[in-house]
């Protein structure tokens, strides 16, 4: 049985952290205790019968999202960032309450640069090129590409063929640029308005596209030829380049 995080500890660990949202002009809900996913939250403990999670919200008025924190005495801890028509949802497993600590003081910041926007998964075997064998998930989004890069064992299992055959319908993303770029020196965020040329091809096994930006820099993508990418960067990227796309 896994070890459960005592509530009451939390509530009296988020007292710090709720000061310095205050103090850093966010407004801050109360501790809120419930009982069950579907109970109703409320600030008065002696009124939920034994809780067993808790919950505590943070807005700013710069931030396009606000911030829900709750946590479960199973030890799982959710971030959720919602706007007023969407929102992403997190899970994190937290094994003490110093990580979860760390949590709290990652959280608001994040908060703080999270946009919500609509992105279509095109590709899971994207690489930056010849070179780089891992995987990488590349998005679609409607101010340009991303590729943040995934790890060894999809990169096996996509070998394999466990590929995307058809294209994702999408869906809501929290777009943090600073979080994708820190993440990985392989990760690349292509924004559309910066784009002066592209070249864009498609092989029997592979397909690229190599993009140089109005700036000097070249950036290269490649993903296998049985994922989408090619067909919806080709609807994509024509429109908006005309004669400075290359097929």
């Amino acid at each position: 049985m896994r070890q459960r995080i005592d509530l009451d500890l939390v509530a009296a660990r988020l007292g710090p952290h709720r000061e310095r949202w205050t103090s850093a002009q966010c407004w801050v809900s109360p501790v809120l205790w419930r009982r069950g996913q579907d109970g109703p939250p409320t600030a008065d403990r002696t009124s939920v019968d034994t809780p067993d999670r808790l919950e505590v919200h943070v807005a700013h008025a710069t931030w396009e999202v606000q911030l829900v924190v709750e946590w479960e005495e199973t030890g799982w801890a959710h971030l959720r960032f919602r706007s007023e028509t969407q929102g992403v949802h997190e899970r994190w497993r937290v094994r003490s309450l110093d990580q979860g600590d760390a949590l709290l003081d990652q959280a608001p910041a994040r908060a703080s640069r999270i946009r919500l926007l609509h992105a279509q998964l095109l590709a899971r075997t994207c690489t930056t090129g010849w070179l780089d064998w891992i995987h990488g998930e590349r998005w679609l989004l409607p101010t340009g590409l991303v590729r943040v890069r995934s790890g060894l064992m999809d990169s096996v299992a996509n070998s394999f063929g466990s590929s995307l055959w058809t294209p994702s319908p999408g869906h809501a993303v929290g777009f943090d640029p600073t979080a994708v770029l820190a993440a990985h020196r392989t990760n690349k965020i292509i924004p559309f308005d910066g784009i002066d040329s592209a070249r864009l091809h498609s092989g029997v096994t592979t397909s690229g596209l190599t993009v140089t930006m109005v700036d000097g820099t070249r950036h290269k993508l490649l993903w296998l030829s049985s994922e989408p990418a090619h067909r919806v960067l080709t609807d994509r990227l024509l429109p908006m380049l005309g004669a400075r796309l290359i097929r």
